[in-house]
């Protein structure tokens, strides 16, 4: 099964929110755990899902409203990220860990994902992002996601939506 060009955008009119608050609108919210928090999203499909993972992270990391769009920083930190897994759950995680590490390597933050490929025979996914590098004086720092964790993963597959649970260290 293979889907392309599913692209999930935070409205820019919605009020402009903390990290770690979900913007009115977004499909996305911040469930509390013991110790770490726990990211879920929702779509109408698994690549929309994805998308609003990856927003969800990022709005914890800085508000996602204050990210400005930058072409070219966009196409040269933000471009062709390949997500590989066995399963769905390491895809899962395999995809949420690509744009960790990329964050971590390149300071870049997404605005706007895209799911320009999905293949769930060979479990793979391939994404790009719009957005720019963080700048700390324009973006407001939340909490420092550590790292993406199979513990407590979760992906709800229901006729026109799919949640994903996934918890992440911080």
């Amino acid at each position: 099964q293979t889907t392309t060009n599913a692209t999930t955008k935070i409205n820019k009119q919605i009020q402009q929110s903390n990290p770690g608050v979900p913007p009115q609108g977004a499909q996305f919210e911040y469930l509390n755990h013991p110790a770490d928090i726990i990211l879920h999203s929702w779509g109408t499909d698994l690549p929309s899902s994805l998308c609003n993972i990856a927003l969800c992270m990022f709005g914890y990391i800085t508000s996602l409203e204050s990210i400005s769009t930058n072409e070219a920083e966009s196409i040269e930190h933000g471009s062709h990220m390949v997500a590989e897994g066995h399963d769905m759950r390491s895809l899962v995680y395999s995809f949420l860990d690509e744009w960790l590490y990329n964050f971590a390597i390149e300071d870049f933050v997404a605005n706007a994902i895209t799911i320009e490929e999905i293949n769930l025979d060979k479990w793979t996914v391939v994404s790009s992002g719009k957005g720019e590098v963080m700048d700390i004086s324009r973006h407001p720092q939340g909490m420092e996601v550590k790292a993406i964790t199979y513990s407590g993963m979760r992906i709800d597959e229901k006729e026109g939506r799919v949640d994903i649970y996934v918890v992440v260290d911080i």
